[in-house]
């Protein structure tokens, strides 16, 4: 799959992204679409491989586009391989920073700058479980560029604040036992939009923070000069079907 052209089909690129200098609130909500749509089996499906085990996670491309498209894109540009989870509470692991600070962005090769999403809320989707996953951000809503975390437990007074994007498929192991400084070591889109299997591998990153009222703020985001990398090392496609649902 070229995700490239899948972002260009929904105009996702510069015309879609916040530029750097831009701070005004952008609030998309998308409150159309069904619940049961929110776990559209023919979702993208990207499976990290960590220090900790695999992790496959469903991207919710078909209700929040512009959020999907921007995570499958780091991760095709292989963004994420070799990024460490930087940030370790009891509700949540995050990682997904370039610079494993914390406060690192994307930086668009095509134009040097930072790259940032607009806030992208479905109502539909709550942080209300383990394996949530959303982008982290700065206090600016529409900071949100490569860095990402995933839920331990529920924390539902992030609801309509942070933008989730996705849910952990299968086992939950690797994120429960993930420490600070644990890897990606690589991230790679395993089925495609429409349930297409995919062979090749991807990644992506970006960076910000979640907060919460039970284990404080973390990071804000800040200009970086991430490294930018191409997929391609092509390990090998590994059967959606084999991967058991999470119950989320």
């Amino acid at each position: 799959m070229n995700v490239h052209g899948l972002i260009s089909q929904f105009k996702f690129k510069a015309a879609l992204l916040l530029p750097a200098a831009m701070t005004g609130a952008i609030l998309l909500n998308l409150a159309i679409a069904p619940a049961t749509h929110c776990q559209n089996a023919d979702d993208p499906v990207v499976e990290l491989v960590t220090t900790r085990g695999k992790i496959f996670i469903q991207v919710f491309y078909n209700v929040v586009p512009r959020t999907g498209a921007n995570f499958l894109d780091l991760v095709e540009r292989g963004a994420y391989d070799g990024t460490i989870f930087h940030r370790i509470e009891k509700w949540c692991i995050q990682g997904g920073d370039p610079t494993g600070t914390g406060r690192g962005n994307f930086i668009d090769p095509e134009t040097g700058r930072p790259r940032f999403v607009p806030l992208e809320i479905h109502r539909m989707l709550r942080h209300n479980r383990p394996g949530v996953v959303a982008m982290a951000r700065s206090d600016n809503p529409n900071s949100a560029s490569c860095q990402f975390y995933i839920t331990k437990q529920a924390i539902n007074q992030l609801d309509n604040r942070y933008a989730i994007f996705g849910r952990v498929l299968g086992n939950l192991g690797p994120v429960m036992n993930m420490q600070r400084g644990d890897q990606i070591v690589s991230a790679r889109i395993v089925q495609g939009p429409g349930g297409r299997k995919q062979s090749q591998d991807n990644s992506g990153s970006n960076s910000n923070s979640a907060s919460s009222s039970n284990s404080g703020s973390s990071s804000n985001s800040g200009p970086t000069s991430g490294g930018q990398q191409t997929g391609g090392r092509g390990s090998g496609y590994q059967p959606i079907k084999e991967i058991p649902d999470s119950g989320f």
